[in-house]
């Protein structure tokens, strides 16, 4: 059974690879592996020098792209069951053994013909393909999602922290500070490791271990490539008896509110009710 994966991946903004994986796998009806290994015709282990009851035969096409495509590196890695065995390096510009078992693979794409081939992967496969997911790789960009969360201290004489969450983002190099009062906070701020959502996007979260004070306010700007400017978001601190205020405040819309609602309820049903005696009264005049 043949197995063909495409894999997009990225270390840092500058920084792209593609692996192209085959996976050959077998059956257990398969002869024993053979020590005396033979190459084809295709540069591969024939099978009756690599087959096993139980085994797994990769070949790895890798493209790293650095700079766009200033400086693009091949691999070409044969990997059998978890141990690789040999590979070709364009910036060696020819193959290498790993194993015993891979010395005549690497001396066959030594050959002259298969490094032919080999050094023409740069253009036909790496460069090729990067023109052609370019857009929705590399070129992809997803615009984060900012929010500003609490986290009260039990204590008054520990900071509060103060949480700033990007979600959503595309690419995951993203940049996260903190403001007070219009100055940059660098003490106490905590970044969290970024988390991958599985989607081709990322989150991460910025905290800030401070003792805010009635009337501070704290921003918190997030930089990011798909942004033409920083999103910024703001918190500002109250006092515990303004918080009090608002809530009691909150509190006697809701109840204000319930009575009124109600009220409109009674008010209807009795209206109701009087409309039903005035018509009894037509159907049965004196």
């Amino acid at each position: 059974v043949f197995v063909v994966r495409t894999l997009w991946s990225t270390s840092t903004f500058k920084s792209w690879s593609v692996t192209v994986l085959l996976a050959l796998i077998s059956p257990s009806t398969f002869p024993l592996l053979n020590n005396n290994a033979e190459v084809g015709g295709d540069g591969f282990l024939t099978c009756s020098s690599l087959l096993s009851e139980h085994f797994l035969l990769q070949e790895k096409s890798e493209c790293h792209y650095t700079n766009g495509m200033q400086q693009v590196r091949y691999l070409k890695r044969l990997i059998w069951g978890q141990q690789e065995i040999c590979y070709y390096d364009s910036d060696l510009g020819f193959s290498v053994a790993c194993t015993e078992l891979g010395r005549p693979i690497a001396e066959y794409w030594n050959r002259l013909e298969w490094l032919s081939y080999l050094w023409a992967s740069v253009e036909k496969f790496c460069s090729y393909n990067y023109r052609r997911f370019k857009n929705i790789t590399v070129g992809r960009r997803v615009k984060p999602r900012v929010k500003i969360s609490t986290l009260k201290a039990e204590s008054s004489h520990r900071p509060s922290l103060l949480v700033c969450s990007a979600t959503g983002f595309y690419p995951s190099e993203i940049a996260t500070k903190w403001f007070k009062n219009g100055q940059e906070e660098t003490a106490g701020v905590v970044s969290r490791e970024l988390l991958h959502n599985g989607d081709w996007t990322f989150q991460t979260q910025v905290m800030l271990e401070t003792k805010p004070k009635r009337g501070d306010i704290y921003t918190c700007q997030v930089e990011h490539v798909s942004l033409q400017t920083p999103i910024t978001m703001q918190w500002v601190a109250q006092p515990d008896s303004a918080k009090s205020k608002m809530f009691i405040g909150i509190g006697g819309f809701v109840v204000g509110l319930i009575f009124m609602v109600l009220g409109l309820l009674v008010y209807q049903k009795n209206k109701k009710g009087e409309l039903q005696v005035n018509e009894g009264g037509e159907m049965c005049p004196q």
